[in-house]
């Protein structure tokens, strides 16, 4: 049910989504019928699969995933052990790997493998770093991984689009750097002409990203909401004080691991809303 929940609270992600993705096949399909039409949807499941795809080498190669060195693997042993006994999972149904991060948060991933991060590893004392891998673990036995990859999913064309904008300036800017180098009139209409058109595409662009923007901002407390979930797993089996001190660790040492979109919105950043979260169940 917790599920379901987090996956209707992505209806927006999807609206959002199509406000690109729709418009894209519409203009494609005008030039070319039906496969114009198909292509961009063909895109988006494809880069979808290959973001979310649960082989290791797909992880390895995508997100930098790595295993655990020989002294990582001495600090995780006896954290793992208690981990996995806590929660009554057999050793070896995950496979455990570490992303280079000075944040105590990582991501929740499909597939067999889990991740820590490279910070709690190597930072965190043996309790607390237990505690961490509870959660993390959380994530799967809870399915949790679930509305984190269709939130990765349908937020893939707004962070395409909004990457393309980014970026889209920058031939401009290296234009007219040549036009101001050959000095003639001909290299300075040249380089109007294009700034024009580029400025153009932008605005055509900007309400379909806006859109798109404002749909994955919405739909973004589901992904955080399976944090909490997972947190409260942790709490569960014993060990809501030693997470509280981890992350409270991470916080005050400045690793609140911000994003573009709590940036904009003014909005705490997660780690310290799960702190907040956490004391309150605690305290009560």
């Amino acid at each position: 049910m917790s599920v379901t929940i987090s996956v209707v609270m992505l209806i927006p992600a999807a609206i959002g989504a199509l406000a690109i993705v729709a418009p894209i096949a519409y203009g494609l399909q005008l030039v070319w019928p039906v496969w114009g039409a198909v292509a961009p949807f063909a895109a988006w499941v494809l880069g979808a699969v290959v973001a979310t795809w649960p082989r290791e080498t797909i992880q390895r190669a995508w997100y930098g995933y790595r295993d655990p060195t020989a002294e990582e693997h001495r600090r995780l042993a006896e954290p793992s052990r208690r981990a996995l006994q806590r929660l009554g999972v057999t050793a070896g149904r995950y496979r455990l790997m570490l992303t280079e991060s000075d944040g105590v948060n990582a991501p929740a991933v499909t597939g067999r493998t889990v991740v820590m991060t490279s910070y709690a590893v190597n930072t965190l004392p043996a309790d607390r770093m237990e505690a961490v891998l509870v959660h993390e673990l959380g994530h799967h036995l809870g399915l949790h991984a679930v509305p984190v990859v269709c939130y990765t999913l349908l937020t893939l064309p707004v962070r395409a689009l909004w990457w393309l904008l980014a970026r889209i300036w920058q031939p401009v800017r290296r234009m007219w750097a040549i036009a101001k180098r050959w000095h003639t009139p001909f290299g300075f209409l040249v380089s109007f002409i294009f700034t024009f058109a580029v400025a153009l595409l932008v605005v055509v662009l900007a309400i379909p990203a806006g859109i798109a923007f404002v749909g994955a901002t919405l739909a973004r407390p589901s992904t955080d909401r399976t944090e909490f979930l997972a947190d409260a797993a942790v709490v569960d089996v014993g060990l809501g004080p030693q997470l509280l001190a981890a992350l409270e660790t991470a916080i005050e040492a400045g690793h609140t691991e911000t994003d573009r979109v709590t940036r904009l919105l003014s909005v705490q950043p997660l780690l310290i809303r799960r702190a907040q979260r956490l004391r309150r169940t605690l305290a009560a």
